[in-house]
């Protein structure tokens, strides 16, 4: 069995966190960004950095809040060329130790309200790792379908034309 190390980890344990909060300013090194860039796909992470504020959550949990900003090469889905992204993000993550397990599965249906506080992830142990945090939050700002500036797709034939009835019709010999 092998377990996935963090591609870069800041551990801050439960009894670090006074009642009032630390604050945590994290600076990637290149390692760590290089790390980072090959877990989401990227070319390159030119800079990762963290500003967060870490904070007890009820009586045995942590609530991370806070921001972060990325300096990413993606490659654009229309021309294929490399370029430049800015990211800025929130960070806003709970845990608990009654909290949920993020890799459990779930029904839908117990999903009454979709505009609901999501619940506090598990909190496993004592600690949590803000390095996984930040490439979680990294990960979900980034665009799936990244597109250069200025760039915009320009299909060779129209929507009807591309229609799965369209394709029946021509196989019928009837071309509309």
């Amino acid at each position: 069995m092998t377990t996935q190390t963090p591609h870069f980890s800041r551990p801050v344990h439960l009894r670090e966190i006074p009642a009032t909060g630390r604050h945590f300013v994290i600076d990637t090194n290149e390692d760590e960004r290089r790390a980072v860039a090959r877990q989401l796909g990227l070319p390159s992470v030119a800079a990762l950095t963290a500003k967060l504020h870490v904070t007890p959550f009820r009586k045995d949990g942590l609530a991370v809040d806070g921001s972060i900003h990325a300096l990413i090469t993606q490659i654009c889905v229309v021309t294929a060329e490399p370029f430049e992204s800015e990211i800025e993000a929130p960070v806003d993550i709970r845990f608990s130790p009654d909290g949920q397990d993020p890799n459990a599965e779930f029904d839908l249906a117990e999903l009454n309200d979709p505009e609901a506080e999501d619940p506090p992830d598990l909190l496993v142990g004592d600690a949590i790792d803000l390095g996984a945090i930040v490439s979680e939050f990294l990960a979900l700002a980034l665009d799936p379908y990244p597109r250069k500036p200025g760039v915009t797709f320009e299909g060779g034939e129209d929507e009807a034309s591309l229609s799965p009835f369209a394709a029946l019709d021509r196989l019928k010999g009837k071309d509309s």
